[in-house]
């Protein structure tokens, strides 16, 4: 059995439960806050390739020089994906480039 409370241990106890509730709302509001931060395009990007959104535009065109100077297939699928004839068909084949693209990158920062 539950012993009764004086007045004065209810109105602490209820403090505690509305000070509790208080912290709770104040967590759900941040972490809502978080989480509408993380599902920006850039953080999405960032979460996929951290070091391709740090660096520069500029910096990236190097690195598909580069990576096209060394893989001349890549350099070879990519001019035949960009001059394929169709929306449907070459929106497949640049989704398979951009996947065959980050495989390979993937692979060289091993």
């Amino acid at each position: 059995m539950k012993k009764s409370l004086s007045g004065k241990e209810r109105a602490v106890e209820l403090e505690l439960v509305r000070a509790r509730a208080a912290l709770e709302r104040q967590s759900l509001t941040h972490n809502v806050h978080a989480l509408g931060q993380e599902l920006k395009p850039a953080a999405i990007l960032h979460a996929f390739f951290p070091r391709l959104t740090s660096r520069r535009p500029s910096d990236w065109l190097f690195q598909a020089l580069s990576l096209g100077r060394q893989y001349p297939l890549l350099a070879s699928g990519a001019s035949a994906l960009l001059s394929g004839v169709g929306k449907r068909r070459r929106l497949w084949r640049v989704a398979a480039g951009l996947l065959l693209s980050w495989q390979v990158a993937r692979a060289m920062k091993k």
